[in-house]
């Protein structure tokens, strides 16, 4: 009968399906020893090395004598959970499941043949996966869905500020997503969409921000003309990467929203007042409009194309923000970029529109306006944000320059 010991997500030893921790007396130190040297494992380790990344910020008096005393604690723990010693089934490796052996100074964790590490068939089935995608896919397929499902979470997951675990963790999680991508190609190549849309919804929780995953399912929704199921999930994601890590939608993902709406548009034929209401739902009409790069350049593009037909009255304006002495740090400047939005939409018409350039610019575009008006919009701009920031050390400087067609673009 053989031990399952689980690294990928909580820790767990078990045997016959049953925990074999839950019902032992545990202290974290003799655990985190346990953890260690499985990671460790089929290296020889001098104790002042697994005392050094055990408890090197700890306020042991002596790293030596409480090492020693983990591991006699471990030992006999592993002892009465059946671990250790003789199971009956031949010499060697199959002397037991897990012991620890002190051999000419060094300590050694001894894996039984019995003793089965999910880590270890991680590993495995990725090998296998890899060798086989390109001349055998339906195989690769299996193993790498083999190695996926072993993935229950971050390699020792309930270890939160151990460093010694972070280079180990990132190798399987880098692993883990490197094997979701290269299955979902072959699953994509086979049509198997309906696959990919049940693996990424359970690899979600292990990795919600992966983009390559995400565009794996979309498009797996899109061909499962699944369009407000896609749409959904696209504003869901977008929306949750700008709010959590200030991320814009990258070329790749704009290019599958337009397919989606697309694809919604083709199951409905439209009629000229449901058109109207639908390009105008999602606008509260408030203020000037703001609006993402890629779109205020095609505003822009039109403004340009007008002024080659008739003066123009449309006026570019780009908004710095400065930092003072008061200033300091990338989230005082991500705060008043964000007053500074909302100084834009309540100074400026509804005619008007503006967006983010950078992290300390903001571009406006002013419609039918006189060159004179120019100072007071700026002044009242800057008096706005003065008074919302200035106490902070920002400050905002405001160029105006006309659009016309015969300039050198600004968009290049």
């Amino acid at each position: 009968m053989g031990v399952e010991v689980l690294t990928l997500g909580d820790f767990d030893i078990k045997k016959a399906g049953k925990s074999l921790l839950e019902n032992n007396n545990r202290s974290y130190k003799k655990l985190e020893l346990l953890k260690f040297l499985i990671t460790h494992r089929d290296k020889k380790l001098l104790p002042e090395y697994i005392a050094d990344n055990l408890w090197s910020d700890s306020d042991i008096a002596d790293p030596m004598s409480a090492l020693r005393t983990q591991v006699f604690r471990l030992r006999k723990t592993l002892d009465c959970m059946g671990l250790k010693g003789k199971n009956g089934e031949g010499e060697g490796k199959d002397k037991g499941y897990l012991d620890i052996v002190f051999q000419n100074g060094f300590y050694v964790l001894d894996i039984g043949r019995n003793c089965h590490l999910d880590v270890e068939q991680f590993e495995k089935n990725i090998k296998a996966a890899d060798a086989l995608r390109h001349k055998s896919p339906e195989e690769a397929i299996d193993k790498y869905t083999g190695a996926i499902t072993l993935y229950r979470g971050e390699y020792l997951a309930d270890i939160a500020d151990s460093e010694w675990v972070f280079t180990v963790r990132n190798r399987y999680h880098r692993l883990y997503i490197q094997s979701l991508i290269r299955l979902f190609e072959l699953l994509k190549a086979k049509g198997r969409n309906r696959e990919i849309v049940d693996h990424f919804e359970r690899a979600v929780c292990y990795e919600p921000f992966e983009e390559a995953l995400h565009v794996f399912f979309l498009e797996a929704l899109l061909e499962l003309k699944e369009y407000k199921v896609a749409l959904s999930h696209y504003n869901y994601i977008t929306g949750r990467m700008y709010r959590e890590m200030s991320v814009r939608p990258s070329p790749v993902l704009k290019g599958i929203y337009s397919r989606i709406a697309a694809g919604d548009k083709n199951l409905h034929k439209a009629d000229i007042s449901a058109l109207s209401q639908s390009f105008s739902r999602d606008d509260d009409m408030e203020g000037a409009l703001y609006c993402d790069l890629e779109y205020f350049k095609t505003i822009y593009n039109l403004e340009e194309r007008r002024s080659i037909r008739s003066k123009s009255k449309e006026y570019l304006g780009l908004v710095t923000i400065t930092e003072g002495s008061v200033a300091g740090g990338k989230d005082m400047v991500k705060m008043a970029a964000e007053e500074l939005k909302s100084v834009l939409k309540d100074s400026l018409r509804k005619g008007d529109v503006y967006t983010q350039w950078n992290s300390h610019q903001m571009i406006i575009l002013l419609t039918d306006v006189q060159r004179e008006a120019l100072s007071l919009i700026g002044k009242r701009i800057k008096k706005r944000f003065n008074q919302r920031v200035g106490h902070e050390g920002f400050e905002a400087d405001i160029s105006f320059m006309p659009i016309t067609y015969d300039r050198k673009p600004f968009f290049a």
